[in-house]
């Protein structure tokens, strides 16, 4: 812990990880080919083990991020070659998840479902807005924001849209 009392950014950042890739310590700690218990270790909230740099580098490489943002010594996390690839995949799919819903709803409209810059009863922009928060939540992008940030950014747009 620092002298505020809060656990150390590496501390948080390790934890912050867990949570984002919904892992236990058990199962993180596989992932990144270290001990339970040295894990365990790193990411006590008190008196906390630093890890060395083959463990540092395990992590990062594991978890997808910079040894630089584990360590507090930088806030861009480095998105990796292969969490791009997946994120690319998956706004693939979210793209065909949408257009198969167009779709499927002007089967059942005799008017156009897309119309005068409009998708039903929303702007193609908030429309656009909607489908992004969808996908920045369900792919869990930003770890440090919780669900009630995501429902408190819908509610803004739905109060600036009316």
């Amino acid at each position: 812990m620092d002298e505020s009392g809060k656990p150390d950014v590496l501390v948080q950042r390790l934890h912050s990880l867990a949570v984002q890739h919904g892992l236990t310590i058990k199962e993180m700690a596989q992932q990144c080919g270290l001990p339970k218990s040295s894990l365990e270790g790193y990411m006590r909230l008190k008196d906390a083990k630093r890890p060395g740099v083959d463990a540092l580098v395990s992590i990062a490489d594991a978890m997808r991020v910079s040894i630089d943002w584990i360590t507090g010594r930088s806030d861009a996390k480095e998105v990796g070659e292969a969490e791009l690839r997946r994120i690319a995949l998956a706004m693939f799919r979210l793209v065909v998840e949408v257009l198969r819903d167009i779709d499927a709803a002007q089967a059942t409209e005799t008017e156009p479902v897309v119309k005068g810059g409009m998708i039903g009863a929303r702007s193609i922009e908030d429309f656009a807005e909607r489908v992004m928060l969808h996908f920045v939540i369900k792919e869990r992008l930003f770890a440090d924001l919780d669900f009630d940030s995501f429902r408190v950014m819908d509610g803004l747009l739905d109060r600036s849209r009316d």
